[in-house]
């Protein structure tokens, strides 16, 4: 394994964590603002082992397919919050359309 598959597959096991995270707040668990902040994992790898990839135009959107995942992400905890359970949950599958692209970003940036 070279060191650009293995800084993809943190990408990937943090990105499957992100998932995860999502899925818990909307089945009840607590949102855990550190993840999903600034200086949770995923925004930490892309400014610094992500670095090393920039000049790779799939990195920015890599990126902006994050950063819709995490806005998806907080739209759906607002719904929840609300009382919107069912609605919140359905939209698991916004999540699950965008981390398909996320990962086929991560694949691409990978060969």
């Amino acid at each position: 394994m070279n060191q650009a598959q293995i800084d993809f597959q943190q990408l990937r096991i943090k990105h499957i964590l992100f998932k995860s995270k999502v899925r818990s707040v909307l089945y009840g668990g607590t949102v855990d603002e550190v993840f999903f902040s600034s200086s949770g994992p995923i925004p930490v790898w892309f400014s610094t082992v992500g670095k090393k990839y920039s000049h790779k135009p799939e990195m920015l959107e890599l990126k902006q397919t994050y950063q819709s995942l995490e806005a998806t992400a907080r739209s759906l905890f607002g719904l929840y919050a609300n009382g919107k359970m069912e609605q919140a949950q359905n939209g698991l599958s916004e999540i699950e359309a965008l981390s398909d692209r996320f990962l086929s970003l991560i694949a691409r940036l990978e060969s």
